[in-house]
């Protein structure tokens, strides 16, 4: 875009102009909006004069409404400023800066804006897209904001917000846990969720008390404000200084209620600008589905957005979810390919946690010896430990290894409960009477509370697996606890994503299935044998001549 010839200075060279000064912002703006549109087969930009910035962003395969098919859902359809527009520090946060600018070209792959923000001093900013499909690329917005010194004197820009737009509240996470703001300092990624804002958010009754925003002074590799499954993220050429962070009230629903967003700016240094020189803010926007098979092909750990959970669990996170979209790929439908990753991972695990059931077998066959060293030791319990170690010793017991298919399922069940709840995938998705596997499977409600089938068939297949399972060596009010724990996981997995509940019954399905193989295979060696053993003493007992008269008998009529 060429440039108006250099503009003589009305005063002394030696004084800079200021462009952060609110006087030279504070000019009689145009009355009139342009707007412009840049377009893909996947999102739908619109831009403003008024800031020369992103009205909104369309993601075009994704709908605002599950009953609204055809509308998209729409980033920053509520935001106190444009995307990307630029601010200035102001006394109770960020002010927007120079906010009217001019359409100096527009095609659907490039839009540039201009405005002189002082004599002889140009803002161009421009934007262009992508028309690829694969990866980040149809989702991402580049950005670069031109500033231009035409005059005699040299421009001092001091420091420029950028805005990252305003993330709203989904319907699958009222308590705000995933509408946050957050940034990559190059080491770790940190965020603040909305209530940080608003207040509340603390464990039970104990929640914090709202802030009106705050500054969080670190290099800004990146920065982003997302919700469960969407996200704008900026990532600059140079990184930031500072972001600014705050909550955003939209206009009031029915019955009066108001949601808030969140939202936040990145503050950057600019240099000063000598006469008939430029200097340039260059950057990336993606704003797009929380998708990580996108997201993960950015170079600078853009991926961390998914919270997919501490180092381990989210690679196990990341695992499963490659997992789960092959599987997809393959049965089409979300639900069954959440079925099918569960059959596939207990299948990799049984020969582990047929290992324990059989462990738990052979424990249960000590109880009549355990029973007489706890009556033998029950005033010394340092010697009955020592005793018990022995027995469980000699027989090559391991006494925890009933333990063990609940440890292996835990970061299982905790890399799904992550990878579940931020995949953009899921939002929508159909399973028999399941309308939406990102929300409780909610079929009617009764006096105000819902009625959600799955968890229900969890807790019952939870109940019927604990039935079937021994529990050897136990303590009775253990036992009397263990009892309840379908009801406590029924309260705890209520409110879940019916697809992670989905996957938790259909693993408790598995487990029946395979204890009931382990007790089927039991019983064809007792049967084998010829006999059931009663109790196995800690020392092998010499038999006596009846007893072994019966086995020779038992023997000869065999032969015969």
């Amino acid at each position: 875009v060429p440039h108006p010839t250099r503009t003589p200075a009305a005063d002394s060279a030696d004084l800079p102009v200021r462009l952060t000064d609110p006087a030279v912002a504070a000019r009689e703006e145009r009355p009139a909006e342009q707007s412009a549109v840049l377009e893909n087969d996947f999102i739908r930009v619109q831009l403003t004069s008024w800031g020369g910035a992103i009205e909104t962003v369309a993601f075009k395969q994704y709908d605002a409404l599950q009953d609204r098919p055809g509308v998209p859902y729409e980033f920053n359809a509520y935001g106190d400023m444009p995307a990307l527009a630029i601010g200035r520090a102001a006394v109770d946060g960020v002010a927007a800066f120079a906010p009217a600018y001019d359409i100096v070209e527009a095609t659907p792959d490039r839009v540039v804006f201009r405005r002189e923000v002082a004599p002889g001093v140009f803002f161009d900013r421009i934007y262009t897209i992508s028309q690829e499909s694969e990866g980040a690329a149809p989702y991402t917005v580049h950005h670069s904001t031109v500033i231009s010194n035409r005059t005699e004197q040299i421009v001092s820009a001091d420091s420029l917000y950028v805005s990252l737009g305003t993330a709203a509240p989904e319907m699958a996470d009222r308590a705000g846990y995933n509408l946050t703001a957050g940034y990559y300092n190059g080491r770790d990624y940190d965020y603040e969720r909305i209530t940080r804002f608003t207040g509340g958010g603390g464990f039970l009754f104990f929640g914090s008390d709202p802030v009106p925003h705050m500054t969080v002074e670190e290099p800004i590799v990146w920065a982003a404000v997302k919700n469960q499954f969407f996200a704008g993220i900026l990532t600059p050429k140079t990184p930031g200084t500072a972001l600014f962070m705050n909550d955003v009230a939209f206009p009031p629903k029915a019955g009066g209620v108001v949601e808030r967003g969140i939202t936040g700016s990145v503050r950057f240094e600019v240099p000063s600008i000598q006469p008939g020189e430029s200097a340039a803010l260059e950057m990336d926007f993606y704003a797009g589905p929380k998708e990580y098979r996108r997201l993960a092909t950015l170079q600078q750990s853009q991926d961390k957005v998914m919270q997919f959970g501490w180092s381990f669990i989210g690679f196990i996170a990341k695992l499963l979810y490659s997992a789960l979209t092959g599987i997809q790929g393959m049965v089409v439908n979300w639900g069954v390919a959440i079925i099918c990753l569960t059959i596939v991972v207990r299948l990799l695990f049984w020969p582990l946690t047929a290992k324990a059931a059989e462990s738990s077998r052979r424990m249960s066959k000590l109880q009549g010896p355990l029973k007489e060293l706890r009556e033998k030791y029950k005033d010394n319990p340092q010697k009955l430990n020592s005793e018990m170690m022995a027995l469980w010793k000699k027989h090559k017991i391991n006494p925890l290894a009933g333990c063990l298919p609940i440890l292996i399922q835990l970061p299982i069940f905790l890399g799904l409960f992550y990878m579940l709840r931020a995949a953009s995938e899921l939002r929508f998705a159909h399973f028999l009477w399941i309308n939406d596997l990102s929300l409780p499977d909610t079929v009617a409600f009764v006096a105000g509370f819902p009625v959600n089938i799955l968890p229900l068939l969890m807790g019952v297949s939870m109940f019927f697996q604990m039935r079937l399972a021994p529990t050897p060596g136990m303590d009775p009010t253990q036992a009397k606890l263990l009892k309840f724990m379908p009801f406590i996981f029924l309260i705890f997995c209520y409110g879940f994503a019916s697809g992670l509940v989905l996957y938790w019954t259909m693993s408790n399905c598995m487990s029946i299935l395979q204890q009931l193989h382990t007790n089927h295979k039991r019983r064809k060696e007792e049967e084998t044998d010829g006999t059931v053993p009663a109790t196995v003493t800690s020392a092998p007992a010499t038999p006596s001549k009846r007893t072994q008269t019966a086995r020779v008998s038992t023997k000869g009529r065999k032969k015969k």
